[in-house]
């Protein structure tokens, strides 16, 4: 791939919203986190509120596969953090 290949690429409209929706599937346990930390009075671990973007994304189909890869990722990242005392 040379370098004009790979700018038009980056600068794709589909690319950019590919990656806005991992993004989104990143943060968006946050959110959940959130909402039943702070409305529900729940404590959960973080692990479960990726679970939950990632299963919802799942079930969701097309595009949520997108966002379901992003909770998924958190969930990895969430585990990483518990087991190396987040180092």
């Amino acid at each position: 791939m040379d370098f004009g290949n790979a700018m038009s690429t980056l600068a794709s409209e589909d690319y950019v919203v590919d990656v806005a929706l991992v993004v989104a599937g990143f943060v968006g346990p946050a959110v959940v986190k959130y909402g039943v930390e702070t409305k529900m009075g729940k404590n959960l671990p973080d692990e479960a509120y990726g679970a939950t973007v990632a299963v919802g994304g799942a079930l969701y189909g097309g595009e949520g596969r997108k966002v379901a890869l992003g909770g998924g990722v958190h969930v990895v990242e969430a585990l990483r953090e518990r087991f190396t005392g987040g180092n």
